[in-house]
C-alpha cells in the first residue's frame, strides 16, 4: 500500500462539494438519537417537548456559527484541536482534540450496538458479532475513499430524513388534539429536556474535520454547517410536535421505539415496520461517518504535531488517513465486544460540552489575539471586539451542563484527566506545520 507521512506534499484530496458536505452533516446529526430521544424528552417536559428541541437547536446553532467562523479562518482537518491550539496553546489544543476523538471512539461502537440490536430483531444474529462486523465494514468503506463514503452517507441521509418526513405526513391530521404548550415540570423540566435533546444535534461539528477535502472550504464548510442545523431543527421540532399529538406522553416515555409507535397509531403496522428499517440506515450511517470524521481529526492533529506523525499517514492512491481509520476501528471493536458500554458512553455528554465551550471561547479569543486575520465568514453583531453569538453558545453550554447527570460528569472528568496526562506523553514541542 503506497502511503505518505504527514509533513510531505501529499495531503487529503479535495473531492467533496457543498451538497456532499451538507448531507454528511445531516446524516450524522440525524443518526438514531431522534428515534429514541423523543420518549425521554416527553417524559421530562410533557407535550411541550418540541420547545426543548427548539431551545437545543438555538444553542447548537450558536456553536455551529462559531464553528463556521473558525473553519472559514482555519480550514483544517484538526478542527476543534486546531482552533484551540491557535487560541490557547498546544496543550489545550491536544486535550480538546483528545476529547473530540474520544467522542468518536466511544460513539461508533455505541451506535454499532444499536444497529446490531435493530438488525438482530429484524433478521437475527449475535448482537456483538453484528456490531463488530458493522464497524469493520464501515472502516473499510472509509479507507476506500472519502468520495465513496460521502456518496453512501448522502444516500443514507436522504433515507433517514425520509423516515422523519413519513412521521410528519401520517401525523399531521392529529395536530391540535393536545395542548402543545403543556409543560409538566415547569421551566426546570424544559431546561432539563433541552439538555437531554441537545445531544440529538451533536455531530454537526464533525463537518469541520472535512475541511481539507471540501472544495472551497472557507465558503462551503460554513454553508454545510448552517444547512445541516437548519434542516435537522425543522425535522426535529415537527416530528416531536407530531409524536406527542399522536401518542400520549406517558406511553411515549416508556417506549423503546417511540416513532414506530407513532406511525403504527397514525397509519398501520406495515409503515411502522418500515420505520424500523429506516433506523438501520440511520445507525449504520452514524457509525460510518464517525469512523470517517474522527480519524481525520487525528490526521489533522498529527499534521500539527499534536500526535505522532505516523497517525497522519495517508494512502496516496485513495487519499485517506488509513492508519488513523484502522486504529479507530480497532479501539471501537474493543469497546463493542464488551456488549454493554452505556456507562463509558456517558463521557460523550461531558466531552461535547467541553468542546463547545472551548470552540466558542476560541472565537472570542482570536478576535483579540489575531484581529486582522482574514475571516471569510464573520459573526455579527459585536460589542466592542466581542461577537455575541459565541457568547450565547458559551453560555448555553455552561447552562445545560448544569443539568448533566452526576455520573456522566465524573466519568467525563476522568477522561479529561487522562487527556491531560496523555498530552505530556504525545505533545511535540516543534511548531505546527503550515495549513494546506
Amino acid at each position: 500500500m503506497e502511503s505518505v507521512q504527514s509533513g510531505t506534499p501529499e495531503r487529503l484530496h479535495r473531492t467533496i462539494g457543498p451538497m456532499g458536505a451538507s448531507l454528511s452533516g445531516i446524516g450524522i446529526v440525524l443518526g438514531a438519537g431522534i428515534y429514541v430521544l423523543i420518549g425521554e424528552a416527553a417524559s421530562e417536559v410533557g407535550n411541550g417537548a418540541w420547545l426543548a428541541f427548539f431551545i437545543g437547536a438555538v444553542l447548537a446553532a450558536a456553536t455551529g456559527l462559531s464553528y463556521a467562523e473558525l473553519t472559514s479562518t482555519i480550514p483544517e482537518a484538526a478542527a476543534a484541536a486546531a482552533f484551540a491550539e491557535e487560541s490557547f496553546g498546544a496543550r489545550v489544543g491536544f486535550v480538546t482534540g483528545w476529547l473530540d476523538v474520544v467522542v468518536n471512539l466511544i460513539g461508533a461502537p455505541a451506535v454499532a450496538l444499536g444497529f446490531a440490536g435493530y438488525f438482530s430483531s429484524l433478521i437475527g444474529g449475535d448482537q456483538v458479532l453484528v456490531a463488530v462486523l458493522t464497524i469493520a465494514l464501515c472502516a473499510l468503506i472509509a479507507v476506500v475513499g472519502v468520495g465513496e463514503t460521502i456518496r453512501l452517507a448522502s444516500l443514507f441521509a436522504l433515507v433517514e430524513a425520509g423516515g422523519l418526513v413519513l412521521v410528519i405526513i401520517v401525523g399531521v391530521p392529529f395536530l391540535g388534539d393536545v395542548d402543545l404548550l403543556q409543560f409538566d415540570h415547569g421551566a426546570a423540566g424544559l431546561l432539563a429536556g433541552a439538555a437531554l435533546v441537545f445531544f440529538a444535534y451533536e455531530g454537526f461539528e464533525e463537518i469541520a474535520t472535512l475541511s481539507e477535502e471540501v472544495e472551497n472550504p472557507t465558503r462551503n464548510i460554513p454553508l454545510a454547517l448552517l444547512i445541516a442545523i437548519s434542516v435537522t431543527t425543522l425535522l426535529y421540532v415537527a416530528v416531536t410536535a407530531i409524536a406527542v399529538s399522536v401518542v400520549p406522553v406517558a406511553e411515549l416515555a416508556g417506549d423503546s421505539s417511540p416513532l414506530a409507535s407513532v406511525v403504527r397509531v397514525a397509519a398501520n403496522d406495515r409503515l411502522a415496520d418500515a420505520l424500523s428499517v429506516v433506523a438501520l440506515f440511520a445507525t449504520f450511517n452514524t457509525v460510518l461517518l464517525l469512523l470517517a470524521t474522527g480519524p481525520r481529526a487525528m490526521y489533522g492533529m498529527a499534521r500539527r504535531r499534536l500526535l505522532p506523525a505516523v497517525v497522519g499517514t495517508v494512502w496516496v492512491a485513495r487519499g485517506t488517513p488509513w492508519i488513523a481509520i484502522v486504529a479507530s476501528a480497532v479501539v471501537a471493536v474493543g469497546f463493542a465486544v464488551t456488549g454493554d458500554i452505556g456507562f463509558v458512553a456517558q463521557v460523550t455528554n461531558f466531552a461535547v460540552f467541553i468542546l463547545f465551550i472551548v470552540v466558542n471561547a476560541a472565537v472570542i479569543r482570536l478576535r483579540f489575539s489575531q484581529p486582522d486575520r482574514p475571516r471569510p465568514f464573520r459573526l455579527r453583531p459585536t460589542v466592542g471586539r466581542v461577537p455575541l453569538v459565541p457568547v450565547v453558545g458559551l453560555g448555553g453550554a455552561l447552562l445545560l451542563s448544569g443539568f448533566m447527570e452526576r455520573e456522566a460528569f465524573l466519568v467525563g472528568l476522568l477522561a479529561l484527566a487522562i487527556g491531560i496526562a496523555a498530552s505530556f506523553v504525545f505533545l511535540r514541542e516543534a511548531p505546527p506545520e503550515e495549513a494546506a
